[in-house]
């Protein structure tokens, strides 16, 4: 039984926190937040004891009680915090974006390297169904070579009644906005589905320009984009098109994937993880079209299963370790880099 302690308990920690109760093999063990309202009503909900609720990160790593810890806190907490898990020789589950930028990243990388810790980004995503199959259909050579792809997220978050200035608006905590937030999502999915990006080229808008301050009854500019748009080229000479916003009315949570190639091409929405839109082998005036396909069971895995299962001796295959965050958080730079020169930007 692994024991879980999760550090942060905002609203990503729900997630995290019903996904470890569905798992037979750990347990959340101890708990932390500088929220001590908070850190009261989620350790009385998981029934911790008092002895194992913190206000101090550190002293949750330090717990005998934690053998892993789950990092959800804002984004500029990320790096200092997994450098002491990892000191800790702890296994490390981060969410992401990994950082605010890539400073501080390859300190953390050697860290790793030297402490031989289990370790895991929180790229959601890359373990639904749905993205799991087509990952199957495009090593198979289902689409011939792709050409193409296309892709959106879109939320409308942005546009929540009363919704303050709280971290993700603020550059110091979250570094950019949907960008990080929303696209970090997309670019892993990218890059696990077709391959690495080459250079990219960004626009950005902040759509609600002020909100008002968390803490009293002022209002402040709001510093991260609300919208991006970009082009990317990925190895193989593929074009892909990018549309990330929280500002797009109707819209819930949507994740929308298109994949052209020479020989088929495939879709996916994750507001239905276990189907995919496809047309394969069909290109013909009378029978190209496409059709709806059923997942098979077997492409169901769940984040905090893999994780758990890794920390306990069991490494999953397409199991998404802290490096490939890094080289996430690259290509989330060179975004910004982009939408601040105006100009196609190479990802180092």
């Amino acid at each position: 039984m692994l024991k879980i302690g999760i550090i942060g308990l905002g609203g990503i920690s729900v997630k995290h926190i019903r996904e470890i109760q569905a798992c037979d093999k750990a347990k959340i063990s101890a708990v932390c937040d500088i929220n001590p309202e908070t850190l009261k009503k989620v350790g009385d909900q998981l029934g911790i004891p008092e002895s194992n609720r913190f206000t101090n990160y550190k002293d949750l790593i330090a717990c005998n009680d934690v053998e892993a810890v789950e990092i959800c806190t804002p984004n500029y907490l990320h790096i200092p915090m997994a450098m002491d898990v990892v000191a800790a020789g702890k296994a490390l589950e981060v969410e992401k974006p990994l950082s605010v930028d890539y400073a501080g990243v390859d300190e953390l990388l050697r860290a790793i390297d030297d402490a031989g810790v289990v370790n895991m980004t929180c790229f959601s995503y890359r373990f639904m169904p749905a993205v799991r199959y087509a990952k199957h259909l495009i090593e198979e050579g289902k689409l011939g070579k792709i050409i193409n792809v296309d892709v959106a997220y879109l939320k409308s978050s942005g546009f929540w009644a009363g919704r303050r200035l709280d971290w993700r608006f603020v550059n110091e905590y979250a570094g950019c906005g949907v960008i990080g937030d929303l696209g970090v999502h997309l670019i892993d999915m990218t890059r696990y589905l077709v391959g690495d990006f080459k250079s990219v080229y960004a626009a950005t808008e902040i759509v609600v320009k002020q909100r008002q301050k968390l803490d009293s009854d002022e209002y402040a500019a709001v510093e991260t984009e609300d919208l991006a748009s970009f082009m990317a080229k990925l190895e193989g000479n593929v074009n892909a098109n990018f549309l990330i916003s929280r500002c797009a009315i109707g819209n819930n949570n949507t994740i929308k994937f298109e994949i052209y190639g020479t020989e088929g091409v495939l879709r996916f929405n994750l507001n239905n993880p276990n189907e995919l839109t496809v047309c394969i082998g069909e290109v013909d005036r009378e029978t190209d079209s496409l059709h709806t396909v059923k997942v098979p069971a077997k492409y169901n895995v769940g984040q905090e299963e893999t994780f758990i299962r890794a920390a306990l001796g069991e490494i999953p295959e397409d199991f998404p370790v802290v490096r490939e965050g890094a080289a996430c958080q690259k290509i989330v730079d060179a975004l910004i880099e982009s939408a601040k020169t105006d100009s196609v930007v190479k990802v180092m």
